[in-house]
């Protein structure tokens, strides 16, 4: 803004010419604005809790395997969309999955990973059935966020309308912990 102001210095005194100052300052105020918009909806869609987004890919690649082996950039980019908390989200997806080390029978041959009950069935059982791995990880993080809107943005907040073991937050929090430090 200094440099603007030198410049119309300069100009004022060379061509000494009346200069609409009104006019420059709302042009430099749409500019800002303009500026602190775009920023806004960078940091939005590339920041989670001032981490960007490549790097939460990153750290939950290392903790994905199986059937959920690479779904790091879809789960991030799902829960930036949604505005959940990636680290969350899938952090619960291993606790219901086991896919920290090989996914469970219900994921492999269902694409749940929530542990969501429902239908279609899964082979005629009380859990539901997902057409894709992608369909069953868009439904578990809405399910999630329908808790986290709410107000619930913790395990242990979620942990008595997800869950019956009383237990479970202490289990998605060490998943929590090793995605984070990953």
């Amino acid at each position: 803004m200094i440099k603007l102001l030198l410049i119309v210095g300069i100009f004022t005194n060379i061509f000494n010419k009346d200069i609409n100052y009104n006019y420059l300052n709302n042009q430099i105020d749409i500019s800002v604005s303009n500026f602190e918009e775009s920023y806004f909806l960078y940091q939005s869609t590339h920041y989670f809790n001032g981490e960007h987004v490549d790097e939460i890919v990153k750290k939950l690649n290392k903790y994905l395997n199986s059937t959920l082996d690479n779904k790091g950039e879809f789960i991030v980019d799902y829960c930036m969309e949604v505005g959940m908390d990636p680290y969350l989200a899938t952090a619960v997806m291993l606790q219901e999955t086991g896919c920290y080390w090989g996914c469970s029978y219900l994921t492999r041959v269902c694409n749940n990973v929530g542990g969501n009950k429902g239908s279609p069935s899964c082979n005629g059982g009380s859990y539901r059935r997902f057409d894709s791995i992608e369909e069953g990880i868009k439904f578990s993080i809405r399910k999630l966020n329908s808790y986290y809107k709410k107000g619930l943005t913790t395990a242990e907040e979620i942990n008595p309308y997800y869950a019956e073991d009383n237990t479970w937050y202490k289990k998605v929090n060490n998943y929590i912990k090793k995605l984070k430090n990953a």
